[in-house]
């Protein structure tokens, strides 16, 4: 019995078996190419990769003021530094919007 069960396995196709295949170059180069054009937007928790080159940073603040939750009153920063809302963007930037959170207690005269 156990060698009918081998001879119906081995007599099957190759079902489900992945085989390999050598990547295409120039679909790997072309997607490469592509993430490289895209500015990554973050607030706290949500961040994800835009097609942003050659908009100003105040037109993502406000077409993305509610999805990322943004105030109105968040500062904007490339590669740590701030900047206005007239930059303009440009591929493979990190846009990060913050807001500095608030003290405790009463300020020192």
């Amino acid at each position: 019995m156990s060698q009918e069960r081998m001879e119906n396995t081995s007599g099957s196709k190759n079902r489900g078996i992945a085989t390999y295949q050598s990547p295409n170059i120039d679909v790997t180069l072309s997607r490469a190419t592509n993430a490289m054009k895209k500015v990554r937007v973050v607030h706290g928790a949500n961040q994800d990769y835009f097609d942003l080159e050659g908009r100003t940073v105040g037109s993502v603040r406000k077409n993305l003021r509610e999805v990322f939750n943004i105030p109105g009153d968040a500062e904007a920063l490339i590669s740590g530094k701030s900047v206005g809302d007239d930059f303009i963007l440009e591929g493979g930037q990190n846009l990060e919007f913050v807001k500095e959170a608030g003290t405790k207690g009463k300020p020192r005269p």
